[in-house]
């Protein structure tokens, strides 16, 4: 089966949704079968605050860390590798899985004005919902990425979602470009990309990544 059919069915239900895409509202969400779950951005946007109802659990966007290859910092140099951690986690890219409990969570890393980056992270729950594994959801780029902590840069996220538990991001440029970058996840497999459709080209036209160009 192609893929291209696939992306262009998850785009139209997305992008039909984008209405709704607000701060994530207290909708009670089952997990286990023994609670619900709330979750809310507090402290201005550098926390995340989860609730289970017994168990308060709050996530710092400064602990979230990633390895970002080939971005351009504020001055506008570019740096091949560096480590940027979350400076505030943005209200519209927090999204729920109902059926695996996965949370995604989307993170600015870098605010100025020669280039907004930011990173996804998925967070998977550990049994009783005590902690989470946190995993890096890598955007793929010129070079074959060849470990879990490193990402290549992603600009303006706009929405975060999941549809049949495929991870769907919104993301856009400052050449006014936007794509859906999609992802295969599970209760037990982290993020795999699986392919990108652009919804709109502005100057850029490198607003997908470049699927042969990091292949095996």
């Amino acid at each position: 089966m192609k893929l291209l059919p696939i992306l262009a069915t998850i785009a139209s239900l997305f992008i039909a949704n984008s209405a709704t895409a607000q701060l994530i509202q207290s909708t009670p969400v089952k997990i286990d079968n023994r609670s619900l779950t709330k979750v809310r951005v507090v402290g201005n946007g550098s926390k995340l605050r989860i609730y289970d109802g017994k168990i308060i659990k709050t996530i710092r966007a400064n602990s979230l860390k990633v390895r970002v290859l080939d971005s351009l910092n504020c001055e506008g140099k570019l740096i091949e590798r560096r480590t940027l951690s979350g400076k505030k986690f943005s209200p519209k890219a927090i999204k729920l899985d109902n059926k695996t409990g996965n949370l995604a969570v989307g993170v600015l890393l870098q605010n100025c004005s020669k280039q907004n980056i930011s990173g996804v992270f998925l967070l998977q729950p550990q049994p009783n919902w005590n902690n989470y594994v946190i995993h890096r959801v890598a955007v793929p780029g010129r070079k074959q990425i060849n470990n879990k902590f490193s990402t290549y840069p992603l600009g303006v996220i706009q929405k975060i979602g999941f549809i049949d538990e495929n991870l769907i991001i919104k993301h856009g440029d400052v050449g006014n470009s936007e794509a859906l970058l999609v992802y295969t996840t599970s209760n037990k497999a982290a993020a795999k990309y699986a392919g990108c459709v652009v919804t709109q080209l502005g100057k850029s036209d490198s607003i997908c990544p470049l699927k042969h160009l990091y292949e095996r």
